[in-house]
């Protein structure tokens, strides 16, 4: 039984990301990061492809199934774990709960995909550079990281440390040689659907960071 998440489905270019790490690995059940994985909307899709897949998310209800509380009333959440088992899906994820700057296993993956997840407040006790950093690190040589960033386009945003203008990316890759970026994409502002916790339709402007690990 095919199970959708409450945060709506992957965008196409996601898809797409997926299909070029089959491209470069050689093995048939690469290895995904996702960091900030809610309750599966870019898991399942990778899992179902025969990834391997490491999610990690601080929100237990969205592991783990409850209730979420938001504008349109109380919302009961199924969960990753849920999603997961319905789908016959448990042994290709490690789903794992908490911080992940302190959580983060001992191994590298093929890919590490975020979207979003490095800019929600609760990650404010971290610097951007420190988190960004520690994503990267997870990448093995060879692999590709994938990042969704915000830009300061919506009224709390403006002026978040963990949210800066597209430059700030743009140096960070720069800056380092470890990273080849293959693109660097900043998009117009576009319409994001109504989903859990934001249950009106609603305006995000996106950056979309795609580069190559070429060495450790």
């Amino acid at each position: 039984m095919k199970t959708s998440s409450l945060w709506g489905a992957p965008q196409s270019r996601y898809y797409r990301f997926l299909q070029r790490i089959q491209e470069v690995t050689e093995s048939p059940n690469p290895a995904l990061a996702v960091i900030g994985c809610a309750d599966g909307k870019y898991v399942l899709p990778a899992a179902r492809k025969g990834f391997t897949v490491w999610a990690n998310d601080i929100d237990e209800v969205a592991l783990f199934g409850g209730t979420k509380t938001d504008a349109s009333g109380e919302v009961l959440m199924p969960g990753l774990a849920s999603r997961l088992k319905s789908e016959g899906l448990e042994d290709s994820v490690e789903v794992v709960h908490g911080d992940f700057m302190e959580n983060c296993p001992d191994r590298t993956f093929d890919a590490v995909f975020t979207s979003g997840a490095l800019q929600y407040s609760n990650n404010l006790h971290h610097t951007l550079e420190e988190m960004v950093t520690k994503v990267g690190s997870l990448v093995r040589p060879g692999g590709l990281l994938y990042i969704d960033y915000m830009l300061p386009y919506e009224e709390k945003y403006k002026g978040r440390p963990t949210c800066p203008d597209a430059g700030w990316w743009k140096e960070y890759f720069e800056s380092r040689d470890e990273w080849d970026v293959k693109h660097n994409r900043v998009m117009p502002p576009t319409l994001d659907r109504a989903h859990v916790e934001y249950p009106v339709d609603h305006y995000h402007q996106w950056g979309h960071l795609l580069a190559e690990r070429v060495r450790a």
